[in-house]
């Protein structure tokens, strides 16, 4: 198995292909809102890989990944605008998420939690990744409905580099004894 280093770096790396892609792909066919969240994806990428060595790099993924799910819900055109605004609210939440993990790291603390609640401070990193990675799959949906295929491949990288983040998380993996 994977360290979480590893599960992190691996995570990161797909992260950034499908940001590039998206990036890249905006070029051709300008969707505004789009490039500047392929952008704030990509940062979002290095700080995750980052956050391998230093736990901090997570505040900005957090802060990144929000504001770009944001701007992918204000972009959403067409017949699957509604998957991907749905889709892209709980990417808010798993940004929030992942923001929470670097304070759980920084500080040491979790907050008690009603059940089954607790499991979103007991593993945030987990947590984001589960909510995001079903986000994620929202996203792709609403996008093959809407015909952007460009989104949807990057969606669909991203779905893929959600299990890796989720078999990141310090705490998850120390639970389960890997």
């Amino acid at each position: 198995m994977l360290s979480a280093k590893s599960c992190r770096r691996a995570s990161g790396i797909l992260f950034f292909t499908a940001n590039l892609s998206l990036f890249i792909n905006n070029f051709s066919e300008t969707n505004q809102l789009q490039l500047v969240s392929s952008v704030l994806f990509m940062s979002c990428s290095l700080a995750l890989i980052l956050s391998s060595w230093n736990h901090r790099w997570l505040f900005w993924g957090g802060i990144a990944v929000a504001i770009a799910y944001g701007l992918i819900a204000f972009a959403a055109e067409g017949d699957g605008s509604l998957w991907q605004n749905v889709g892209s609210v709980s990417g808010l939440v798993a940004g929030l998420l992942i923001f929470r993990s670097a304070l759980q790291r920084e500080t040491g603390k979790q907050y008690r939690l009603p059940s089954p609640l607790d499991l979103l401070d007991r593993y945030p990193l987990a947590a984001a990744g589960i909510i995001e990675g079903a986000c994620c799959v929202l996203i792709t949906f609403g996008s093959f409905l809407s015909h952007d295929y460009r989104l949807a491949f990057a969606a669909s990288l991203w779905t893929i580099a959600h299990g890796l983040m989720i078999a990141s998380d310090e705490f998850l993996r120390k639970r389960l004894n890997f």
